[in-house]
């Protein structure tokens, strides 16, 4: 398969049964050959609908994002508690009128890629796929970028999120769920700093 060719031999091991697993339960997978793709009008490095996984190749994290994307689609044949509809997170996005409960879909949604972000370890060490601790902190900044992105009311591309500033910050186990239950704002204030239009540490 072309579109592997760069990825680690353990990598392609992982994606070949992954593959069988998918076929198995009658689910797609689109490998796109771009550095981003988009849902619903929102650019990401890849996504999961319960349906299908769609990925972009040329993403420098797109072996790490095919795990995550593959164990979100994992929930979904398992009927994972988590696996639930984040649609009211997404609506707080497009600045709808949002109901009392919108800070709870934060929550759900944390939850859902917290549960995701272990299954993609627990793979990784099955697997050796990559560096589990580098992996984590990436991961505890993603579930903590929900936070901010609930604040700002915006998506940021999602490769674009991983300031080494912010990256320092962050444990390299995956965070209890305890400590998204309030938003941690001085991290916050560091996101703003990092990721912010007028942002101190922001890479222009």
């Amino acid at each position: 398969m072309k579109y592997l060719d760069g990825c680690s031999k353990n990598f392609k091991k992982f994606f070949d049964w992954s593959i069988d697993y998918l076929a198995k339960h009658e689910k797609k997978v689109v490998i796109v050959n771009s550095k981003s793709v988009f849902q619903d009008g929102i650019r990401c490095s890849g996504w999961c609908d319960g349906n299908e996984i769609v990925v972009a190749r040329k993403n420098k994290l797109f072996q790490e994002v095919y795990v995550h994307e593959f164990c979100h689609m994992q929930q979904n044949i398992e009927d994972s508690p988590y696996w639930k509809d984040t649609s009211l997170f997404w609506r707080h996005l497009e600045k709808d009128k949002i109901a009392i409960n919108s800070w709870d879909s934060v929550l759900d949604i944390i939850h859902l890629e917290r549960d995701c972000e272990k299954r993609a370890i627990r793979h990784s060490k099955k697997w050796e796929l990559f560096n589990n601790q580098i992996y984590a902190k990436t991961a505890n900044l993603y579930l903590y970028y929900y936070q901010y992105v609930f604040l700002k009311r915006k998506w940021l591309n999602s490769t674009s999120i991983y300031h080494p500033f912010l990256i320092q910050e962050m444990p390299d186990k995956i965070v209890p769920l305890s400590e998204f239950k309030t938003i941690n704002m001085p991290l916050m204030q560091l996101f703003e700093d990092c990721l912010g239009k007028n942002g101190k540490f922001n890479k222009k």
